[in-house]
């Protein structure tokens, strides 16, 4: 209710501001506002690749001069994953590490999960499982919770049930988390490379560009995000701020929100990478990015005003995410301007359709342009001339699923009676019978 009447007061305050500016400027104001965010885009790509063209050895951890080595708590939710969680147990079994344990949360699962999962305990002395009773709070948020007590460990690892990592993955990636202050850090996610295909293909390059706007975001001290798969805390951060939030549909995004505002810094490591399954249906797709778009906008709605706080966030920091919002803001502000448009052309007032075209191409180009430099530094399995083909194919399978994506979901926040629940996106449906090989890595 709360986020329902927050959207719809700032929507309408929005409105009535666009109004009043009309009345001042010759241009419509969703114009400038428009034009605004795209200053806003233009200057946040440049400021990005200046950052990771001149100092990208800043990211650099010489693993070797670490001797922190904290115990650690590996936890992985599963519901109904019996295609893949013994792949998945075995292989993060055969970590180097000295201290670490394995914890698997089953929700409650109604396949053969359960009884993999009592074998496996039998067969690998320091792996565990927590049975969720039927009934209990759904969500990946509260089987997380759930599992928090039952952890010891100095450091909370969470990876998803398809996860897979290099056995050195922890050695590589805890230097990072190390120093004081720093409460989590998000390891580069990768789409296994047996997967072939329009949709994985996509999803790798999707991939690749998080990777640059995450390094870009770490070495200019912005918001870098956690991705639910790959993630490492601190105990202590966690505790710190209560754990995860049980309503929240994007428990990763909203963990961040609540790191930043307690003053804990998020790190990213691009050299330690976790792979995971593509998505292969459209049906599979939607449903996922829909989740990733309607808790996006929940989380800035939850946080809108700590967020804005000169005391709770660095002004590099909000300046970040104010550019990342403008992935929300184009879609809605685009909206708004075609209902203008229209209403303008019924009534015989004025209309600019060629402003309105002039600003999606802008739009388009400047994502197009953020692919195609993405890909060179993060897809070296893509040449110069496949990156440059495939920055179109990739570009338009994203506007043509993610502006629907946002739309329905500022329809669900504001006319819904709750947020939408959480559903977990199937693994295995693609499984190829073969352990990550060193060609994948």
């Amino acid at each position: 209710m709360r986020n329902r009447l927050l959207l719809l007061g700032l929507t309408i305050t929005a409105w009535l501001a666009l109004t009043v500016i009309d009345f001042v400027l010759p241009w419509p104001a969703i114009c400038v506002l428009l034009s605004a965010t795209l200053l806003i885009m233009i200057c946040h790509t440049f400021w990005l690749l200046h950052a990771q063209r001149s100092d990208r050895r800043k990211l650099k951890v010489n693993n070797a001069g670490s001797t922190w080595r904290p115990s650690v708590d590996i936890l992985i939710p599963a519901k109904n994953e019996s295609r893949v969680i013994e792949r998945t147990v075995r292989g993060f079994a055969k970590l180097d590490y000295p201290d670490f344990k394995i914890w698997v949360i089953d929700d409650a699962s109604d396949d053969q999960t359960p009884e993999i999962l009592e074998r496996l305990k039998k067969e690998i002395p320091n792996f565990n499982y927590i049975q969720r009773p039927v009934g209990s709070y759904p969500g990946k948020s509260a089987g997380l919770n759930d599992a928090l007590p039952h952890c010891r460990a100095e450091v909370i690892a969470v990876f998803d049930a398809d996860a897979s990592v290099a056995p050195d993955f922890l050695t590589r990636i805890l230097p990072v988390l190390e120093p004081e202050g720093v409460g989590a850090v998000q390891a580069q996610k990768r789409i296994y490379t047996h997967q072939k295909g329009f949709l994985p293909n996509c999803q790798a390059s999707e991939y690749a560009l998080d990777t640059y706007f995450q390094v870009g975001r770490d070495l200019i001290g912005g918001a870098v995000e956690l991705r639910g798969n790959g993630e490492l805390m601190k105990r202590q951060a966690l505790i710190d701020v209560g754990g995860w939030t049980n309503k929240s549909i994007t428990d990763d995004l909203d963990l961040t929100m609540k790191l930043l505002l307690a003053k804990w810094d998020v790190r990213f490591s691009p050299d330690t990478e976790v792979w995971e399954e593509a998505v292969t249906t459209l049906k599979g797709l939607m449903r996922q990015r829909r989740r990733w778009a309607e808790g996006s906008i929940r989380r800035y709605l939850d946080y809108i005003f700590p967020l804005n706080s000169p005391s709770r966030l660095s002004l590099v920091e909000r300046l970040d995410i104010l550019a990342f919002l403008s992935e929300f803001a184009i879609p809605g502000l685009m909206v708004l301007e075609i209902m203008s448009e229209s209403i303008s052309f019924l009534t015989g007032g004025p209309t600019h359709p060629k402003f309105l075209l002039m600003v999606a191409l802008l739009a388009y180009l400047i994502s197009m342009v953020n692919f195609f430099i993405s890909m060179r530094f993060y897809r070296k399995d893509l040449s110069a001339a496949r990156a440059f083909v495939h920055m179109f194919e990739v570009n338009t399978y994203v506007y043509a699923h993610w502006v629907p994506c946002v739309l329905i979901s500022f329809i669900n926040i504001a006319f819904k009676r709750q947020a939408s629940t959480w559903h977990r996106t199937e693994h295995g449906v693609a499984e190829a019978a073969h352990v990550l090989s060193t060609a994948d890595r």
